[in-house]
């Protein structure tokens, strides 16, 4: 191991000098856009048209009950009186379909 003393080895110089000056440049150009933004006034936001329809639907389906309450009450109506009828094969069908 080589000990140089107080100044770098030869390359190094160069490369702390380049850092320096390139430390200075990205605070310049950091509180240029600072000042940039300032002048500008406040952030804006702009949805696309996509976007405030996306919305739109996802708070209709918020609004949409967890449990629809009236067919609840039919099929239990249905079970109550013997007419509810279960159908195997659209139930087969279904689950093939998740698969």
């Amino acid at each position: 191991m080589k000990i140089y003393g107080n100044r770098p080895p030869e390359g190094q110089d160069v490369y702390l000098r380049t850092e320096k000056t390139q430390g200075k440049d990205a605070i310049e150009k950091v509180q240029q856009t600072e000042k940039l933004s300032k002048a500008k006034g406040r952030d804006r936001v702009e949805l696309s048209d996509k976007a405030k329809e996306v919305e739109s639907i996802k708070k209709a389906i918020e609004a949409l009950p967890d449990v629809r309450t009236e067919r609840v009450e039919a099929i239990k109506k249905a079970i109550e009186t013997g007419t509810y009828r279960i159908e195997p094969e659209k139930i087969v069908n279904k689950l093939f379909e998740e698969l």
